[in-house]
């Protein structure tokens, strides 16, 4: 990576549109010159530029009828939060799985996420995230958890993550920083915007961000980049058109596929130096993801707006991994029973998905009304490709004793060439409708549906991914206001999720259904600035896609489809204590049973609880001190050959910052400040563990 030249062209392109941004003190024209309608026009029309958040109707998070979380930029620079991965570990109720050094797993009230959109538009992310997924293109971050009728098309009951792109802004700036901390750990990120005409009709945004460093494990080294730039502007009197691109790589060297051995021969647990890998110094895994978007709006002379967005994503992932895994488990006393299992691999996808929506009021009964109405088509075309080493490399078979390894034990293999093993295409057809009755001043009344068509045709591992299933999710929810300050809601929505997973014989698993349920009481409180959430919920599903192994023969996970109910409440705090104090806190409990009534997925945490908060003491102007706590409960993995058990922990992180010279800012953050040990998942059978204590220091210089 050639991060003094990517970096330079980044400022240089910074300086270049900051210096063509309107100056904000310019002078109106006449009130009879010919631009001035124009003008006005694009006031009123592009006064607040912003992406379209999940929340498609215009209601507010106090007035939705699901449990809401928003992570705003304040707090993702605050906390140092600058992957998807620490973002979504902030968040109440919801479990970050790092399964592996890179790929992630997120789960919320007992399931997976697979929900997953970016301005409220569909993926383009898988529901499992490969390489660390970077924030710095992201203004903030909604997590709507709950059966998302409403939202989606499929009623996951866990939730909703809707990342919400930057977008230009109507004053001109330039923001930068230099971040170093442990491990050798240095990021680089620039952000400038503006106006790009006088009249303010065209503007733009251009957003980057280089990072590269060590860490904790042995041999492990991580490299990324990401570079974003958006130009909106206003076509004739009522439309608008934004046309944006996205790409960022993602490289890690040493990275573990799979992890460590979790348990002896005799069924106890293992415990190692939180610096322990079974990876070799051969191995990388990396990504690229490329993402170019475009999107038109135009507002109707009855002040009904169409939105269609275009979006396209190309994405590659090239690899070479060493998985290592035991039989029938690691002997304590001579470190032998591992085996090895290489591979390099190439996974890519290509993806096409059009969205368009109609969003406007109607007059009925002599009250005013909302309405939503759209369709979303999307294409995807995937396709893996796989080169063997030979059968007698060192690299299959029994391995040296462990622990103790170096990273050189195993050379590469000298892996053959690259055959099919994949090649599947998928097309969703989405319609949807949600209208938002009004028949009382205190009530309001949601009603929405969702029909899917989903068809997918190919093979993978000689094995056919024929699928062709249709499904509609209805949605209901009520608000009724009790008081000035508090709302009770509740909210239904059927569960019809098709699934990619595939079965022990390597075929599709098929859909999973089911029903979610929500009641809840929202308040806003001191004046409005504090919202506290108290939400109860259950669902059921059949067919559910769980993890059963591994198959050594295609290098592929398989899954069972098991019945699950889960129910649980949250409560969740957010907002301002006071001009100086803010607090995010939310705690989650819930139950995981299967139609039996015996526990499920018990490597989910039954309760979690999570703080952010920042306070700016009026004694020194300039300074910001604040801190997160993340605690959980213990869970456990039994495996039948043994249980794999965490322990509770609660892990604290604080920062300090300072402004200083009117343009100048710097920061201190600590990680994981008293140092605690633990897995970082209990997803698989195998796990590794999470980074200890950790300091970073930052500049940043704002214009």
């Amino acid at each position: 990576m050639s991060t003094t030249r990517s970096l330079t062209a980044l400022l240089f392109a910074a300086g270049a549109i900051a210096a063509h941004g309107a100056p904000t003190d310019a002078p109106l024209p006449r009130a009879d010159a010919p631009a001035a309608i124009e003008e006005i026009l694009v006031t009123a029309v592009r006064d607040n530029r912003t992406s379209r958040g999940a929340l498609v109707l215009p209601v507010s998070v106090a007035q939705t009828p699901q449990a809401v979380t928003v992570i705003d930029r304040a707090t993702i620079e605050a906390f140092g939060l600058d992957d998807v991965n620490q973002l979504l570990d902030l968040v109440t109720g919801v479990n970050v799985e790092e399964v592996e050094t890179d790929r992630t797993y997120y789960n919320a009230r007992g399931f997976d996420i697979k929900s997953m959109q970016v301005d409220g538009t569909g993926l383009p992310f898988s529901w499992n995230v490969v390489g660390a997924l970077d924030t710095v293109v992201y203004e903030k971050v909604e997590v709507i958890r709950g059966a998302n009728g409403l939202l989606t098309g499929t009623g996951n009951p866990s939730g909703t993550i809707n990342y919400i792109r930057k977008r230009p802004t109507n004053d001109a700036f330039f923001n930068t920083e230099i971040s170093s901390g442990s491990w050798d750990e240095r990021r680089v990120e620039a952000d400038v915007s503006g106006p790009l005409t006088s009249s303010g009709t065209w503007a733009g945004r251009l957003v980057g961000a280089m990072q590269s460093g060590d860490s904790n494990l042995d041999l492990y080294e991580n490299e990324r980049s990401v570079i974003y730039g958006v130009l909106e502007g206003q076509v004739g009197d009522r439309s608008t058109v934004t046309v944006g691109y996205t790409e960022q790589h993602n490289r890690s060297d040493g990275a573990l596929w799979g992890a460590l051995p979790m348990l002896y021969s005799d069924g106890s647990q293992t415990d190692f130096s939180a610096s322990t890998t079974t990876s070799m110094d051969w191995t990388y895994w990396e990504t690229e993801s490329k993402t170019a978007f475009v999107e038109v709006t135009h507002a109707f002379s009855n002040d009904w707006n169409l939105q269609t967005t275009l979006t396209y994503n190309d994405y590659e992932e090239p690899s070479e991994l060493f998985y290592v895994y035991a039989s029938p488990g690691l002997d304590r006393d001579t470190g032998e029973g591992l085996y090895g299992w290489p591979g390099k691999f190439l996974s890519t996808s290509e993806r096409m998905m059009l969205d368009s929506t109609l969003t406007g009021a109607f007059e009925l009964g002599g009250r005013t009304h909302e309405a939503v109405f759209g369709i979303n088509v999307s294409n995807a075309d995937f396709g893996y490709d796989s080169s063997a080493a030979p059968a007698d490399d060192p690299a299959w078979g029994a391995l040296p004793s462990f622990p103790g390894w170096t990273g050189d034990e195993i050379p590469r293999p000298a892996f053959g060439s690259a055959v099919e093993m994949a090649d599947w295409e998928s097309d969703t057809r989405r319609v949807f409708g949600v209208v938002k009755l009004n028949p009382l001043d205190p009530l309001s009344v949601i009603v929405g549906f969702n029909a899917i068509d989903y068809t997918s045709d190919g093979f993978s591992f000689d094995e056919p991914q024929n699928t062709d299933e249709t499904g509609t999710s209805p949605y209901l929810g009520v608000v009724y206001q009790l008081t000035d300050a508090i709302n009770a809601y509740a909210s239904y929505s059927d569960i019809y999720e098709p699934q990619p997973e595939i079965d022990a014989q390597l075929r599709p698993l098929g859909a999973a259904e089911g029903t979610s349920y929500e009641l809840g009481l929202k308040s806003m409180l001191l004046h409005e600035r504090l919202l506290a959430t108290v939400a109860l919920f259950r669902a059921e599903q059949e067919n559910y896609a769980e993890y059963a192994g591994f198959d050594s023969e295609s290098g592929l996970s398989y899954y069972d489809g098991i019945d699950v109910e889960s129910e649980g409440y949250e409560v969740e705090l957010a907002g301002e204590l006071t001009d100086a104090w803010t607090v995010q806190a939310g705690y989650a409990s819930l139950e995981i049973e299967d139609f039996a009534g015996e526990d499920a997925r018990t490597f989910v945490p039954r309760e979690t609880f999570k703080l952010g908060t920042r306070y700016s003491p009026s004694m020194l102007q300039g300074l910001e001190i604040g801190g997160t706590l993340k605690w959980e409960d213990d869970m456990y993995l039994d495996t039948g050959a043994g249980v794999i058990s965490q322990d509770a922990r609660a892990v604290l992180s604080a920062y300090a910052s300072y402004a200083f010279l009117e343009h100048f800012e710097i920061a201190l953050n600590i990680d994981n400040l008293t140092d605690q040990k633990y897995l970082t998942s209990l997803y698989w059978d195998q796990a590794f563990y999470a980074a200890p204590r950790s300091v970073t220091t930052t500049l940043r210089v704002r214009y």
